[in-house]
């Protein structure tokens, strides 16, 4: 079926909403709550962070661990406070704390897991650092190194991505080989319980991939259960999805024929200086901004596209499967008739609606705004299936950066302990553009309907 309108763009509250108990059974359920949003003043240490941002957080009731290019730090009071957690330095064959961090939660073992991409001074060699947190105050109980290349000490191993299902921790990189000529791409499976116990030997399990079709980037889908799943475009025309069942040794894959994808570099000028945010990877099919999530039998892709003829400005294209055999439902597109939309980060939650944390910002022919941070929800409040209804700004900015670039690893997670509820980063420049000007956000939002959920649990704190 055919997209609704191009998605409005509101103004959303910056600092946490206050409702008295009685406001909250249940108030409007169709309200979009923003509870928390707070900024991570850390983001703003010339020292430590950069313009890039790359703000990636998870929860664990009122304990958030949060990470960005190149920081980390966790809050024990809903991201009011942020206390330092010191990087060390990676291996001998790859010392540096580049960049690329992620995080995520295992509810169930209450563990924190997040990842540091450590890199030598030439940029030719990389390793994954994946850390292991039982409490996010707690510091790191132990650290387990991803060294693609091994004693070769030739593989850059990019873009990480760290994602989640019932047993296993998934390990996704782009691999380079001396950090220029792509090398395929490879998924790393983890045994949860095992990383959990810090035991000395962990199971793991490595899927790579070359294909005939050139370079294409792999991120785990949020919301996986018994299956892991991914997803990958052949061509404009025909989307790759991967599947991986806890019990299989390897991930078979299916194709699937949707309706065409522009890849081009949209025009995305706006905010002071009326700079470009989009560069030419922002829509390229090879794939660094398509994400994924999986829930109520359904498993949703989206990713970034160039105009077309019914749509002038850099916008979002998606494809929405049936868990069950993999049938195209439908094909929404997101977007807005006068300024640019796109890094469409997807989560689901327990019911298996759809959150997004996503940039909006420019316009083709330039004079648009700076490129900003939004949220929305997709569930049956909003219509049809993938179609996200108005976007609530969580972070204002003013600028873009000098070099056409805009940090792409914001994440969204389902909320813990209520997962109907999500937290998300997003981030914005805001008076100028340099570090002390990044606006970085930690949020937690969701349904009216769910706040008695959401209100009840968001201060409460895991026991050790």
């Amino acid at each position: 079926p055919p997209s609704p309108p191009g998605l409005p763009l509101v103004r959303g509250r910056e600092t946490q909403l206050a409702m008295p108990d009685e406001a909250r059974f249940h108030g409007t359920p169709s309200d979009l709550i923003i509870g928390r949003n707070h900024q991570n003043s850390r983001a703003n240490d010339t020292g430590l962070a950069s313009t890039l941002a790359e703000p990636a957080a998870a929860n664990d009731g009122v304990h958030i661990f949060y990470t960005g290019t190149t920081h980390a730090e966790f809050s024990t009071d809903g991201g009011v406070t942020w206390t330092d957690v010191p990087i060390s330095g990676g291996p001998p064959d790859a010392p540096i704390p580049c960049c690329d961090l992620d995080v995520i939660y295992d509810q169930a073992r209450g563990v924190t897991f997040w990842s540091v991409f450590y890199t030598n001074f030439l940029t030719t060699n990389g390793v994954i650092r994946i850390f292991v947190r039982r409490t996010v105050p707690g510091g790191n109980d132990c650290s387990y190194d991803i060294d693609p290349a091994g004693a070769a000490n030739n593989i850059l191993p990019d873009f990480p991505h760290l994602g989640i299902s019932n047993n296993h921790l998934y390990l996704t990189t782009n691999n380079l080989t001396f950090g220029i000529s792509w090398d395929g791409a490879q998924v790393r499976r983890f045994s949860l319980d095992q990383l959990a116990d810090c035991a000395p030997n962990v199971m793991v399990t490595t899927f790579s991939y070359k294909g005939t079709v050139g370079q294409r980037v792999f991120v785990p889908v949020e919301g996986a259960r018994e299956t892991m799943y991914w997803g990958m475009l052949e061509n404009s025309t025909t989307f790759r999805i991967f599947k991986w069942p806890q019990t299989a040794s390897a991930p078979t894959s299916v194709t699937r024929t949707i309706s065409a994808s522009t890849f081009t570099n949209p025009d995305c000028r706006g905010g002071v200086g009326n700079r470009d945010w989009t560069d030419d990877l922002w829509a390229r099919i090879s794939g660094f901004n398509r994400r994924g999530a999986v829930g109520g039998g359904r498993i949703a892709f989206f990713w970034n596209v160039g105009p077309d003829p019914a749509h002038p400005q850099g916008h979002v294209h998606g494809a929405i499967f049936r868990e069950s055999d993999f049938k195209l439902l439908t094909q929404p597109s997101l977007f807005n008739d006068n300024t640019c939309i796109g890094l469409p980060m997807v989560s689901a939650n327990e019911r298996g609606d759809l959150g997004i944390s996503i940039a909006a910002g420019g316009k083709a022919g330039g004079g648009g705004s700076a490129a900003q941070g939004f949220v929305g929800l997709d569930d049956d409040f909003t219509p049809g299936i993938g179609n996200f209804g108005t976007l609530v700004m969580i972070a204002d900015g003013t600028h873009n950066r000098d070099d056409e670039r805009h940090g792409d690893y914001f994440t969204i997670h389902p909320h813990e302990p209520c997962d109907l509820y999500f937290v998300a980063t997003n981030y914005a420049l805001k008076d100028g553009d340099s570090v002390a000007n990044v606006n970085e956000r930690y949020v937690e939002f969701g349904r009216g309907r769910d706040s008695k959920c959401y209100f009840g649990w968001r201060d409460q704190i895991r026991s050790p």
